[in-house]
This record gives structure tokens, sequence and C-alpha cells, in this order.
């Protein structure tokens, strides 16, 4: 799989999924059908690439923002099984959550300390908890746990570098003012 190049540079969405994602039309066109381009404050992507039996796989997500909704679409290559065949698959899809429903949000910078004491970027994560729950564990009569819809998204010198991670400092940013 070739290695793409950085999207962080770019800050339009269409300019950043042709030079960074596989599969950029089908994610244009996809996004395009549930939120208007000009609309979008901020946007990240990531891929990830893991080895699987039947050979790579890529995970592809763009993660944006219009101000009332966080939207989110990911694409996983997979395999398949229908009548007794197996093939090979990409499944692509696009959520849309309302901003409201985040009800916890934790955007955390971790500065590497150099040896002459100035800081460097590191690491920026972020952590999404909704109020959607996904699960419960009943404990007993009266006493249920319940798990809530949460996300998870970090940048690092290493996973993407420092305009990747300054990118999702600011849609962190941008989330937290419209929250």
């Amino acid at each position: 799989m070739p290695a793409p190049q950085d999207w962080a540079p770019y800050y339009g969405i269409e300019d950043a999924a042709k030079v960074y994602l596989r599969d950029p039309t089908m994610a244009l066109d996809q996004l395009r059908g549930v939120v208007e381009f000009p609309s979008i404050q901020s946007f990240f992507m990531s891929r990830r690439v893991t080895e699987e039996s039947w050979g790579e796989a890529l995970s592809q997500e763009v993660v944006l923002t219009d101000g009332r909704r966080l939207i989110m679409w990911r694409a996983d290559d997979d395999l398949s099984t229908s009548d007794g065949q197996q093939r090979q698959v990409l499944n692509a899809s696009v959520r849309t959550i309302l901003l409201s429903t985040i009800t916890d949000h934790i955007l955390t910078t971790e500065f590497e300390i150099l040896n002459d004491g100035t800081r460097r970027l590191a690491e920026v994560r972020l952590r999404m908890y909704t109020q959607l729950i996904t699960r419960s564990h009943e404990k007993s009569a009266t006493d249920t746990d319940f798990f809530c819809e949460s996300f998870r998204y970090d940048k690092s010198v290493d996973n993407g570098g420092l305009a990747q991670m300054e990118r999702l400092l600011q849609f962190g940013r941008v989330l937290s003012r419209s929250i």
C-alpha cells in the first residue's frame, strides 16, 4: 500500500482527502450526502494499516464538525463470507451524532521536556463521552451499570507528526466552543 501524503497542510476537506485517503471519492460522496462542505468548521483524518490472515487491511477515518453535529466517515477493509465464498470487502459508513449528546470532552496535550528546558508537543489526545448507552450490566435487582458511547483519538510525533497533532488540537478546541 503506498504511503499517503500528509493531510494536515490542507484546510479544505476535498484537497486533504485526495492526498490522504485511499478512497477519497467514496468518502467525499458519502460525506457530501450529510453535510455541506462550506459549513465544516474543523476536521481531522486518520488511517491505520493492519496485517490480517488474508493480507493488509486499511482503516480510514474522517471526523468533522459543522458546529451542531459530530460527523464520522469510516471505511475498513474486511473479509466477508457469503454462500461459502470468502471475498474481500470495504465497509464504509457515515455516522452523525448531535453535539448536544456529548457529555464530557477531554483534550489532553503532552509535552516532552528537552535538555535545554524547552517543551515540545509530543502527543494530543481527544476523548469524548456521550449519553448514548451502548450496553448495560445488571449487577443486582436494584443496581445496573450503564456503559455509554465514547470516542478516542490520538496523534503523536510517531502517529501523524506535529501538523496532525496541531489539527487535532484545533478540532478539539472548535468542539469545546460548540458544546
